[in-house]
């Protein structure tokens, strides 16, 4: 399934046409408001609450007074309304449209993946004039993830503020490596070992008693839809959002290599014969697979040997096996800080700011921050209690290499792709049922279907 979850079409007909939106975010301006002239305005010269979206739970929640002491102490009269927003981007997204319209914008969004579903109709304020006003350096983040997450018709709508990701990088069991005489891969993303290296690594580490696997050699690819290609360097959409590459040689290679892993070599955890492996994410720590991936959610488990339980180390994405193969990346994702409301944009504007300097809500949030230096000091104390040998650089270094993500991930009609297209291409391939190269032609004519309607 998809870890992100877009509903714009039930979204736009809930608040009606974008234009009623853009009008209610972009109000009549008015004293502090923001975006205009050379100078900043003075900040905390006037009373104003602003609506902060979050993704928090009660007891996180409780301690954002706290957290927000040193703003409170600067800025008195400009207060903070923290308040949760449950499910996905598409219900978090459907939801602040719904206030928009209403005439009650969210003043601060605070949790979301992409921002083009709410920058399209009208529901985020552009960043530009802000930014060159206020000389605010963007040069140190990931040109990829500004563009792929927080960019609108060349117009850039978003900071990223916190990383997660369906397959940041790899671990292995350091172990079982050594049991089975194998050499620890590279650790450098820009000379990261191959595809032909990992197949191999798994299909030595793999354990069998029969027919039935005792010991995979590898986990599932992360998400089958995003991750997988990524050493192949392919996509199932064009960045211009109109054309489908569901069918390039760089999906057909990624599929079938894929595959190969799973019926021909039978070193996966969803090979047939590993049915009793355990459940994902547990087998690794418990040792029933020797290669796993961390997704963004369950990175504090690896800070934490009581938890992750195996002597683990972190590698790089495999290199693919097509000679235009790009450089190793890992699948990344990141949360977005935006702004929807022009008449507290000011306010708005250095509140974000704020939150990102030092990285704050990124460690609040337990998030680990975007900014390689923010990362390598975030990474230090939170993995402290992990030996040197786990590599952790790599998981650091990750920022740097990343790519841009499919722009699939941030069309509108995700939801839709996702259901008609994609996932019956990728079941009918699992169930052996139709070659790879005839699924996902055939995705391809139903996405095309799809973002032509």
């Amino acid at each position: 399934m998809l870890r992100r979850r877009f509903v714009m079409g039930s979204a736009a007909a809930a608040v009606g046409v974008s234009g009623v939106v853009a009008a209610a975010c972009a109000g009549p301006g008015g004293s502090g408001s923001g975006g205009s002239g050379d100078k900043a305005p003075t900040i905390g010269a006037r009373d104003v609450t602003l609506s902060w979206e979050v993704e928090m739970q009660p007891d996180v929640l409780s301690r954002v007074p706290a957290f927000l002491a040193e703003w409170t102490q600067k800025y008195p009269r400009v207060k903070i309304d923290a308040q949760h927003f449950d499910g996905g981007d598409g219900q978090k997204i459907q939801k602040m449209l719904t206030l928009a319209a209403a005439g009650t914008p969210v003043d601060v969004v605070g949790k979301l993946t992409y921002i083009q579903p709410l920058a399209a109709p009208g529901g985020a304020l552009p960043l530009e004039p802000l930014i060159k006003r206020d000389k605010y350096d963007v040069s140190k983040y990931n040109k990829g993830w500004l563009t792929s997450f927080g960019t609108h018709q060349d117009k850039l709508y978003s900071l990223p503020y916190g990383m997660g990701g369906s397959a940041m990088v790899w671990v292995y069991n350091r172990a079982h490596f050594q049991e089975v005489g194998l050499k620890e891969p590279s650790a450098d993303w820009k000379n990261p070992w191959t595809w032909e290296d990992f197949r191999q690594a798994a299909m030595r580490l793999t354990k069998r008693d029969g027919d039935t696997i005792t010991r995979a050699g590898v986990e599932q690819f992360g998400n089958q839809y995003f991750s997988l290609p990524y050493p192949w360097g392919g996509q199932w959409l064009k960045a211009d959002h109109k054309t489908s590459t569901a069918d390039a040689p760089e999906m057909v290679e990624a599929y079938t290599r894929y595959l190969d892993l799973i019926f021909k070599d039978r070193v996966t955890t969803i090979s047939p014969g590993g049915e009793n492996l355990g459940t994902l994410h547990n087998r690794f720590y418990d040792g029933k697979v020797s290669m796993h991936y961390i997704l963004g959610s369950r990175l504090p488990a690896f800070t934490d040997p009581a938890v992750h339980k195996v002597d683990y180390a972190m590698a790089p994405f495999p290199k693919g096996t097509l000679p235009n193969a790009p450089a190793a990346s890992g699948d990344i994702d990141t949360n977005q800080l935006a702004l929807g409301n022009q008449k507290t944009a000011e306010e708005s504007w250095a509140f974000t700011k704020w939150l990102l300097e030092k990285a704050r809500y990124a460690i609040f949030s337990d998030r680990m921050p975007t900014l390689t230096e923010d990362a390598s000091a975030w990474a230090r104390e939170a993995f402290k209690r992990v030996p040197a040998t786990a590599r952790v650089d790599v998981l650091v270094n990750a920022i740097a290499s990343a790519r841009p993500n499919d722009p699939v991930r941030s069309h509108v009609k995700v939801d839709q792709i996702s259901s008609e297209a994609m996932n019956p291409a990728w079941n009918d391939m699992r169930a052996q049922k139709v070659a790879v190269k005839d699924a996902l032609a055939d995705a391809k004519r139903k996405i095309q279907g799809i973002i032509g309607s």
